[in-house]
Order: C-alpha cells, then structure tokens, then sequence
C-alpha cells in the first residue's frame, strides 16, 4: 500500500500526474528497504554480544580423599535399662510415693503394701520357733539320762530347724512389703494407683535408668559388611532439631543378627547426661560417626554434580582453566559414589590433578571453550 500524492497544477492535465505518482512509490519502497536493513544489521551485533557474554558458574577443587569416612545416621534416645517395678508379694497398696515424670533417688521408699498380716506371720513364727528350741532342750536332757531314744532327738531337732527356716521366710516376706528405689531413676509410668490389691508380680510402676544417655541407630547391612575390620576414629551426637551443636559419645554394643525386616544392625553409643543438652527416652536425635580409613587409600574426590553422563557411555567433569575463563571437558574413571561425593580415580584415563576446578553446578549446560566465571555468591 502506498499513498497517492497528487499535485495539481492549473495548466497541467490529469496524465502529466502518472510519472510522479511511480516516482513516490519507488521512494517509499527504498525507505521500507533501508529501514529492514538498518533493523537486521543492529540485530546482529546484539545477538553475537549475547552468545559472548561469559556465564557464572559453581565451581569445586578437586580434593584428597580424607583419611576417614563419616556417616551420619538417625538415632533414637533410650535409657540404660527400663525396669518394671513390683512386689514379691500380694496385698493391698497403702502408700507410693510413684509421680510420673519424677527424678528419684537410689534407695528411696517408693511404694508400701499393709504390713500387718506379714508382722503377725513373723510373731507367729517366732512363738513356734521358741517352742520348738524348749522341746528340743527337754529331749536333748532326756536323751542324755537315756530316757528317750536316738530317733526323738533327730525329731526335735528338725522340728527346731524347720522353725528357723520359717521365721527366716516370715521376716523376709515382710521385708518385701516395701519398694525401694533400685538406683538412680526416672519414673516413666505409674501402672497402679494407692489403695488397689496388688499381686505378687505385678507391675506398678515403670522406672528408666537414665545415669547415661543411650543412642540407638539402625546401621545398613552393606555398610556394615562393607566396612568390617574398621574402627571407630570419633563419634559425635545432637538433637535432631538443633544441629549446631555436637557432643561427643561412646560405642557401647551392636547386635550381631540383623533385623528381619529391615535388614540393619542395631548400634548403641552412650553420653553423660549434660545440663545443656535435655534429652529423655524417646526423643529424636542424629550421631555422627567416622571411621578409620578408607577403602579407597588413592583416588580424587570431586562433587557428584560435576559428573556429566553415565555408567554405560562414561564420565566426564568439566575443567576450569582460570587463564582463558573457558572450559573443557576432561574425561574421568569413577571408582565409588558415596552420598554427594564420586571418587575418581587418579590415574590412567583420568588425568584429574589435585587442586584443579570442575564445574559443579549447571555441567550439563557447559560446552567446550565456554566462557565461564567463577560464581562468588552474595557478600
């Protein structure tokens, strides 16, 4: 579309008009020409910029493998041993002294069934054993003027033996009408409330030995096997809701089969109870342990995010040469990925050298010689 300019002169006709109007619309076809021209050349140059611009990237030193391993795994808080308190004997509750939750003390009277009944066994006993001590001096005089036969002695004195033995079970019974606290405790739970009949047997209440702080974790049966003969170089607890600040802890036992369900070892490290660090049975918690050695002596750890392809075609990382600001792709023997990092082995096709940068974030964008910065971060 064009537009028509007409320009009108009193002595000139209408046909003295056709050359001007061709002559207006090459004019506006040469400026739409020239306008696409200008529009496409001042494309170019910003399209070229942009593919110029180098890019920010993560970057990681290539590393030693550290002369220990650390793993980290969940745990669960316990006590040293949860007992079930109850009486040797049945009668009726008549005092405790059982507040769940409570601290107590080792040889604290905690609990008190009726007395009575065992006092009147006990006085009982004693009547039958002093009679039996005056039969026996009677035959024992007898026997001695020759009154009475061999076989009358031998009786009075087991009668007096056997009431020895039951003035002994008498006073025991009644001493087993009293709890007392069997060491340092925590009470977890009452089980029987004041004035009830009780059972011999019968639990009334739970008590935790909390002298030392257990942690339970659950160790893999491939980690455990995969690391036989290694020993333990530290080992370190905290809450699992407060990781700043780790105490250190002690290997006490693990258990030789494995669970049949889940297929883990059982593993028991111990604390002091600390003042700053409250922990009850129960409670959430993470150790962290390290082990001596490695199982890979030689070889170069790099972050498994710089790795680039597979298992089956091969591994790459990209390598940061800090002189051009570029890249290039470097390929690597990967020996062992443990978590988030790929041990890589130092030698043969690897050529890998200790202290070098490989792209650690983003490597799947990387090309060769492209122009990369080093990211810093936000200070």
């Amino acid at each position: 579309m064009y537009t028509r300019l007409y320009i009108i002169y009193p002595d000139i006709g209408l046909h003295a008009l056709m050359p001007i109007m061709r002559f207006t619309h090459l004019l506006f076809l040469s400026i739409l020409s020239v306008s696409a021209l200008t529009a496409c050349s001042s494309e170019e140059p910003v399209k070229e910029q942009s593919q110029a611009s180098p890019r920010y990237v993560k970057l990681a030193t290539v590393s030693n493998i550290p002369d220990y391993d650390e793993f980290t795994f969940p745990a669960v808080v316990s006590a040293v041993k949860t007992v079930d308190l109850s009486f040797e004997v049945s009668g009726r509750l008549i005092q405790t002294d059982l507040v769940t939750g409570s601290d107590i003390s080792k040889g604290k009277l905690l609990a008190t069934i009726d007395r009575k009944p065992f006092e009147r066994r006990v006085d009982e006993s004693k009547t039958r054993l002093e009679q039996a001590k005056r039969e026996l001096d009677r035959i024992e005089k007898m026997f001695a003027q020759k009154l009475v036969a061999q076989s009358s002695l031998d009786s009075a004195k087991t009668s007096y033996e056997l009431a020895v033995i039951d003035l002994k079970n008498a006073e025991q019974d009644l001493s087993y009408t009293q709890l007392y606290a069997p060491f340092d405790a925590k009470v977890s739970q009452r089980l029987v409330e004041n004035n009830s009949f009780v059972a011999a047997g019968t639990p009334i209440a739970r008590l935790q030995d909390v002298s030392k702080i257990y942690f339970n974790i659950n160790v893999p049966e491939r980690l455990l096997t995969a690391n036989i003969g290694r020993g333990i170089k530290q080992a370190s607890a905290t809450l699992a809701t407060n990781r700043s600040q780790w105490y250190p802890v002690n290997y006490v036992e693990h258990s030789t089969q494995p669970d049949p369900v889940s297929q883990t070892y059982e593993v028991v490290f111990a604390m002091e109870p600390r003042e700053e660090l409250p922990l009850t049975p129960g409670a959430r918690a993470v150790v962290k342990v390290s082990l001596q050695g490695s199982l890979y002596p030689e070889g170069l750890v790099v972050p498994v995010r710089s790795l680039v392809g597979n298992a089956d075609a091969g591994f790459s990382v990209w390598v940061y040469n800090e002189a051009s600001n570029s890249v290039t792709k470097q390929t690597v023997e990967v020996k062992h990925i443990e978590d988030e990092l790929a041990i890589i082995e130092s030698n043969g096709q690897s050529n890998l050298t200790l202290g070098q940068k490989v792209v650690a974030a983003g490597a799947t964008q990387m090309r060769a010689n492209m122009k990369v910065l080093p990211y810093q971060g936000e200070k």
